[in-house]
């Protein structure tokens, strides 16, 4: 009877003296610079980390705090539960009891460099000044990674890197971003050494996307990205455009080179998806003239160019008119197309379609097929099928 009496004593307190919401905010703030001082008032030792410690602790108590207002509160959720107050940090590092008129711990996962003082900003620019807890878990999963690699165990080590990206993204810093990367691209790796494509590709995608976000990043994010659209060109031809296009739009911006074969490879999907005036706009505005001053280059022009004139072609909708136009056009400008077998076939193709023979279109179908190894890819192969179609029903070749 008397614990019973006890009990609701002690819930009438507690709803009497529960602590309000406004007072948590300097109860931690008041519980972060404590730790600040009580790590920066334990012995020097002789360690050359132990000293720059000290005195990145100073710095922060001294500079960085009276700037900033105190160290920094991270974001949190208060919750009433009638006879107490919880109080979480939304990053999850930290939840809180308010009972009684006080606050006290629950949990609370403390920061690797505690004595280096509370991060400023949520961030810090290197790797020594950013270990923080994320950091340690980070490392801890990499370890585990490695030891997972060195088993043979890929399933392991993929998930494992997956899990140390996560922590290094957490951690804030754009050093951490970039290891968070590198983590995701190991993961991609071990994941293709079991032959997990789905979840390699998901990984490489999240590596492009911290790279993408830090400034020195941009070629690696774009390197990545045109192996995303090598990988998916023959599962999902459209998501594998954006990789490509992504690919050559962050390469064009770091003024790297690689932006024209991205380029290329994003053209030769456009056909393929049969959106012909895009391609062409690609071929006649940056690929064929990109390709005529480059030396090195210039032997795949004449290639381009009849790529050009038939996705034209297509966009035209069979405009045989403006195929002889471009045939002329093309001629003029580049003197290596002028008199190539790709010229020549093409002018068979126009001359036999504008005489309607068709055993001379199918005759200049054959040697447009004779133009490169494996013959002419398929969306070629659909237009003038079309167009032969139109003259007699048949095979292409």
């Amino acid at each position: 009877m008397l614990g019973f009496v006890f009990l609701i004593l002690s819930c009438v307190v507690a709803v009497q003296t529960k602590p309000k919401q406004e007072t948590f905010v300097p109860f931690l703030t008041t519980q972060r610079k404590n730790r600040v001082s009580s790590g920066s008032s334990s012995p020097a030792t002789t360690s050359s980390s132990t000293s720059a410690n000290n005195v990145s602790g100073w710095f922060t108590r001294n500079i960085l705090q009276p700037l900033t207002g105190g160290p920094r509160i991270p974001e949190h959720t208060i919750t009433d539960y009638y006879f107490f107050q919880m109080a979480t940090l939304n990053d999850g590092s930290g939840s809180y009891i308010g009972l009684f008129g006080q606050w006290f711990v629950l949990s609370e996962l403390q920061e690797v460099s505690e004595k280096d003082g509370p991060t400023i900003g949520g961030g810090s620019g290197g790797r020594a000044g950013s270990g923080n807890m994320y950091e340690g878990q980070a490392e801890a999963h990499k370890q585990n990674a490695i030891q997972a690699k060195g088993k043979r165990d890929y399933h392991g080590a993929a998930r494992a890197y997956v899990e140390a990206a996560k922590s290094y993204e957490k951690s804030g810093s754009d050093f951490n971003t970039m290891e968070a990367a590198g983590a995701y691209e190991d993961a991609f790796k071990a994941y293709n050494m079991v032959q997990q494509t789905g979840p390699g590709i998901k990984c490489l995608e999240n590596a492009a996307r911290l790279f993408r976000k830090n400034e020195r990043g941009g070629s690696r994010a774009a390197k990545i990205y045109t192996q995303l659209g090598d990988l998916m060109k023959t599962q999902d031809t459209k998501k594998a455009v954006e990789m490509y296009r992504e690919s050559a739009e962050l390469f064009k911006s770091e003024g790297d080179g690689r932006a024209l074969q991205a380029t290329i490879k994003l053209t030769e999907l456009l056909c393929v998806l049969q959106q012909f005036q895009q391609a062409y706009n690609h071929y006649n505005d940056t690929i064929i003239p990109e390709t005529m001053s480059q030396d090195i280059l210039q032997f795949t022009t004449r290639d381009h160019i009849v790529n050009a004139i038939l996705a034209h072609l297509g966009a035209t909708n069979a405009d045989w008119i403006m195929l002889a136009s471009d045939l002329t056009r093309f001629e003029e400008m580049c003197p290596d197309f002028r008199g190539s077998a790709g010229c020549k076939a093409l002018q068979a193709l126009a001359n036999a379609e504008w005489e309607r023979d068709l055993q001379a279109f199918q005759e200049a179908c054959q040697a447009m097929n004779r133009l490169r190894t494996g013959g002419m890819p398929d969306w070629q192969v659909g237009l003038l099928l079309a167009e032969k179609k139109k003259l007699e029903g048949g095979d292409l070749l």
